[in-house]
């Protein structure tokens, strides 16, 4: 009998692509359906953009370990 462990996911990882789903939503929030969630004081030219690519960034990780986990057989 073979038995399959699951992968333990750091949790440090879950906090990083929970905040970039957040950052990536908000930023998509704000450039296609114009809506107004980030206060003034934070907005800056493009601020949409820079939401979406760090959130997409800050979501890497997860991602890089999965597939390292996938690959290793684990």
């Amino acid at each position: 009998m073979s038995t399959k462990t699951t992968p333990k996911i750091p949790p440090q990882l879950l906090i990083l692509d929970a905040v970039g789903v957040i950052l990536a939503g908000l930023g998509l929030a704000e450039r296609l359906a114009g809506t107004n969630l980030v206060p003034t004081a934070l907005r800056f030219e493009n601020y949409d953009i820079v939401m979406i690519v760090v959130g997409i960034l800050l979501m890497v990780p997860l991602v890089r370990h999965i597939v390292n986990a996938a690959r290793a057989g684990r």
